[in-house]
């Protein structure tokens, strides 16, 4: 016997968001599975999600996350893992732009960024999986969350130009430095997941930008070749892996 679809939608949000509130996955594979049989028992029986959650779903699920303890390996793991493979992605952009130049207020602003990014991620998953809110709340919420990232850094160039702070230019040998630091941290974590879109991805933002500005072209052909060459370049990668996928599914 299958579980109903309620159940199977409650138990997907259930995973949503214990993930979100930085639970261990093998402790929320454990305790799904218990879910399922207990609502397998009671569907089984003619009772509904309402006999085994209750009638408030999202306090079932806070009970969950706060009887479990948070997954330490991915807060000072895989979190910083992840900021350092974006701070590889900035440097590159920086070289890229003529050399790494940081100023005190990119050096604060880029790690508070990240964590309020974070933390917008989490609030938000953990919202719509609990609450199931209205259509337009949700996409509003998914609006938020894309947008946060956008907006953050605007405003953090905007208060750079507006407010001058100590600056650190790197030289040559620093740039080349920070260049080989960049490409280790690209191929570390393409071991690391196993994965070869770590490695790709930076080639194809960077590398047409890079040959394009070698040439003698007018500076708004350089913007637009660059320019299309990131949109598509990414494209076509995750297309090819979309097609693999399938063909390896079917």
């Amino acid at each position: 016997m299958e579980l109903s679809k309620e159940s199977e939608d409650f138990i997907g949000r259930l995973q949503v968001y214990l993930m979100a509130s930085g639970k261990k996955e093998k402790e929320i594979e454990e305790i799904t599975e218990e879910l399922k049989d207990h609502l397998h028992e009671a569907e089984r029986r003619g009772k509904g999600i309402e006999d085994v959650v209750g009638n408030s779903p999202k306090e079932y699920m806070e009970q969950f996350s706060q009887e479990m303890p948070l997954d330490k390996g991915m807060i000072f793991k895989v979190i910083p893992l992840i900021y350092i493979g974006a701070l590889a992605y900035l440097l590159i952009g920086e070289i890229m732009d003529g050399g790494v130049e940081f100023s005190l207020l990119e050096a604060v602003g880029y790690p508070v960024i990240f964590l309020f990014i974070i933390g917008i991620y989490s609030f938000g998953l953990r919202y719509i999986s609990s609450s199931r809110p209205a259509r337009w709340k949700e996409w509003l919420i998914y609006g938020i969350a894309g947008f946060a990232p956008m907006g953050s850094f605007v405003a953090l160039v905007f208060f750079n130009n507006q407010f001058s702070t100590p600056t650190v230019e790197f030289g040559t040998a620093g740039n080349v430095l920070t260049f080989l630091f960049a490409a280790a941290v690209f191929i570390g974590m393409a071991l690391w997941s196993k994965l070869w879109a770590p490695i790709i991805i930076p080639v194809l933002l960077f590398v047409p930008e890079y040959l394009i500005g070698l040439t003698e072209l007018s500076t708004s052909t350089k913007l637009i070749l660059t320019s299309s060459f990131i949109l598509i370049g990414p494209l076509v990668y995750f297309l090819i892996l979309f097609k693999k996928e399938n063909k390896s599914s079917t």
